[in-house]
């Protein structure tokens, strides 16, 4: 009943009419045609509403997990057959993200990591900012106290000279 209102929700006339005109313009795009007047493809190409309803319900019936994959599986041998039906040269290639600077990452349930790390007390941080703060803080009147002393210096020459 799930799968039922699924493809009747996902294939209609008008999910069937964007599928032909994605297929046409991609058609468009890799055969360089921009004339409007050219049909690219042909009534018997586009894929029918029952095979666009079949499609949608044997992919939602199946798992499809990226990490449960492999090349012999069967959504991957359903998708070949169906583009071969449609497409001359398909070519099955295994992807894998790279293991030193991955820009993402799979999670499956089979290979789980965890990290545990060992964090110091929260009072030497404490403490460590006291000091940082103290420091910081005579650094800055002895440099608020330099005209002060350099005027007192000043003075006692004057008046040693007079």
């Amino acid at each position: 009943v799930r799968y039922r209102a699924l493809t009747e929700a996902v294939v209609s006339t008008q999910s069937t009419g964007n599928t032909h005109i994605i297929a046409e313009a991609i058609g468009r795009y890799v055969s360089e045609v921009s004339d409007e007047s050219v049909a690219i493809l042909q009534d018997h190409m586009v894929p029918s509403k029952e095979l666009l309803a079949r499609t949608v319900q044997y992919l939602a019936s199946t798992e499809r997990s990226a990490t449960l994959l492999k090349r012999e599986s069967s959504v991957i041998s359903f998708l070949d057959q169906m583009l071969n039906k449609f497409i001359s040269e398909v070519i099955v290639t295994d992807f894998k993200a790279s293991k030193r600077d991955p820009e993402f990452q799979f999670y499956d349930q089979s290979e789980v990591k965890l990290f545990a790390y060992n964090v110091k007390p929260a009072v030497f941080d404490l403490f460590l900012a006291v000091a940082v703060f103290a420091y910081l803080g005579a650094v800055y009147l002895c440099v608020k106290a330099i005209p002060h002393v350099l005027t007192a210096i000043y003075q006692s020459k004057k008046l040693k000279s007079s």
